[in-house]
């Protein structure tokens, strides 16, 4: 009943909306035409109307809100330099002040919060793009058909493409930039995974983070991850319990780790199920998927009720109505951030925004699991990278940042992007009258600009160079980190992790299924949890203070043996070393550089542990 309700109320709201968008637009020649209505690009429109510019929204879905709303990707993920110190700057940081005082967890939170920000401005939905007018390499001229038929045509001076499918970017033909594909050689185009985000109710959240808490370290490492975090709001990671899970459609779904939101009354919504090879400009690939998605449920709720504690009387509570879109075509741009950009700390002079967050390729056709690049401390994203390099006048917003696919994997998020389309609305009112275009800013003028910034808003676009973490780097280790070939480890430390290595261990292949096996220093490590139970472990305990695995054979699963390993953390996953814990084991070893394969075997298997 909830639901239909929220499409009611959604109707009346986009007819509205429609209407009153219709005679805006057809009142003469706008500053600031916005297509699609991602969060990001609100943030842009916002500042852009309260100083002044006449400011217009094309959406070409006949429902607001994009990832947020219609995708219902509603757990926000902060960024924070190396300190702990949040990188929050600008309008969302009031958003996450209400979403961690609880004041904004359910859609209808959102929702509100999502028409404070469009209040007053102008907003068409089911706006179908049609054509475009160019003229002396600017765009002049949009038209879009509405869901009557009528042919509407609007002029602007900006055009701002802020959807998750590229539309106007698209429509004006311009050649995408290779993407995911690369990295892994793939014949095909390919993305990170789109997510269905997940609704439960039915939780007993304080039993959950009770229980949690009440675990010592071992035991909760152990059963939930080194990395797993739990509070009254939130909770993320748990990867053993992602690990024990089967997809129905393994092709197509992968359960990664959960990244849950306390909604409170005993709803959550938890983002974690991912949906491979999704094109958000295919309605058909997006239905295949949210269909895929459907399937898994049921069995995800029965996983969770056996596994999680506080969860044994979990429901399905509804569905999105769309997928939350994690990435699709890059274009051209100003400027192209590469990971060296990010982990270089660097900062531009034409700064719009100051990220943070780890460099996270999540999983894909080619790589389930995805894998981290590095974290950052903080960087700069500068203007370049928001315009497209086609265009004079087209701004770009969110996910369609200026970035390679590795580099991607951080400026992708939420609170970079949001900065810099709230910067960028700001200064395109500033540069209003003054004959300046936003590609022929100077240094003096986004001097100046950063001033105002810090002045008026208390935003600070030039904080300093942040941490260096590829000093001393060769060119050649920076040009593999660049194309994701290689992860930077904590002090420095370089993690080979493509291409992938794979393990067999009598003659079959040890399946790791939240981690591939990487190279740390010229040796192997992997996952200790898949290997040992390859090896016919069972009750596998792990103690990172001792660094001791406790353990039980498969023929005496009473008698808990501990053998003492190097344990090494990666993306929420302990490793070992591969050919240390297999010479503990009795076993050999075999590698195999030219195709990356380590083979394992045995003349007489021993067991090497005392009780």
């Amino acid at each position: 009943m909830k639901n239909k309700v929220w499409i009611g109320t959604a109707v009346v709201l986009a007819a509205a909306i429609c209407w009153a968008g219709y005679r805006y637009i057809a009142g003469g020649k706008t500053d600031v035409v916005i297509v699609g209505t991602e969060l990001e690009g609100m943030y842009l429109a916002k500042r852009a109307h309260e100083l002044g510019l006449r400011v217009a929204v094309l959406e070409p879905e006949a429902a607001v809100g994009g990832q947020l709303l219609r995708g219902e990707m509603l757990y926000l993920d902060e960024t924070f330099d190396d300190k702990g110190k949040s990188l929050l700057q600008g309008s969302i940081k009031e958003l996450f002040r209400d979403y961690y005082a609880g004041q904004i967890r359910k859609l209808d939170d959102f929702t509100r919060y999502f028409q404070s920000l469009t209040r007053g401005i102008p907003i068409v939905t089911q706006a179908g793009l049609t054509g475009a007018k160019t003229e002396n390499g600017s765009v002049r001229s949009l038209s879009y058909r509405t869901p009557d038929g009528r042919e509407k045509t609007v002029e602007a001076d900006y055009f701002v493409d802020n959807t998750d499918n590229a539309s106007l970017v698209r429509l004006l033909g311009v050649e995408r930039l290779p993407g995911l594909e690369a990295l892994y050689q793939s014949p095909q185009p390919e993305y990170m995974s789109a997510t269905y985000m997940m609704k439960f109710k039915g939780v007993d959240w304080e039993t959950f983070y009770g229980s949690f808490w009440k675990m010592n370290k071992t035991e909760r490492m152990t059963m939930y991850g080194p990395e797993t975090y739990v509070d009254g709001n939130l909770a993320y990671g748990f990867p053993p319990i992602v690990a024990r899970y089967e997809p129905q459609n393994p092709d197509k779904v992968n359960l990664r780790g959960l990244n849950i939101l306390n909604q409170k009354d005993g709803e959550i919504i938890i983002n974690a199920l991912q949906v491979y090879d999704v094109d958000p400009n295919d309605p058909e690939s997006v239905r295949r998927a949210m269909e895929y998605a459907r399937e898994e449920m049921p069995h995800i709720r029965d996983h969770l009720r056996q596994h999680v504690t506080g969860f044994q009387n979990v429901e399905l509570n509804g569905e999105p109505a769309y997928l939350y879109i994690r990435e699709y075509n890059h274009y051209p741009t100003e400027h192209t951030l590469e990971a060296s950009d990010l982990l270089g700390g660097e900062m531009f002079w034409d700064n719009v925004s100051v990220g943070g967050y780890f460099i996270d390729i999540q999983g894909s056709r080619s790589n389930r699991e995805g894998f981290a690049i590095g974290r950052p401390d903080k960087y700069g994203i500068p203007l370049r990278s928001y315009l497209l390099k086609a265009a004079d006048n087209v701004i770009l917003t969110g996910k369609l940042v200026g970035a390679t696919p590795v580099a991607y994997g951080s400026a992708r998020i939420q609170p970079n992007g949001s900065l810099a389309a709230e910067s960028i609305g700001v200064l395109l009112a500033r540069l209003e009258g003054k004959n300046v275009g936003l590609k022929q800013v100077t240094p003096e003028i986004m001097t100046d600009f950063h001033a105002h910034m810090r002045e008026k808003y208390g935003i600070e676009l030039q904080p300093g160079q942040g941490t260096n973490k590829i000093e001393g780097m060769s060119p050649e280790d920076v040009a593999d980190l660049n194309k994701g070939h290689i992860t930077l480890l904590a002090n420095k430390n370089q993690a080979r992790t493509l291409p992938f290595i794979r393990v067999y261990f009598n003659n079959a292949e040890i399946k790791f299924t939240a981690h591939k096996p990487v190279i740390v220093d010229g040796k192997t490590w992997t996952p200790v949890e898949e290997l040992l139970r390859a090896f016919g472990a069972q009750h596998i305990r792990l103690d990172l203070d001792r660094g001791e695995i406790r353990y039980a054979r498969r023929e005496e699963p009473d008698r808990m043996l501990t053998i003492a390993a190097p344990l090494h953390i990666l993306n929420n996953r302990v490793l070992v070393n591969l050919r240390e814990i297999s010479d503990l084991f009795g076993y050999k070893t075999n590698w195999d550089n030219l195709n990356r394969i380590v083979t394992i075997y045995s003349d007489e298997p021993a067991a090497p542990a005392s009780p």
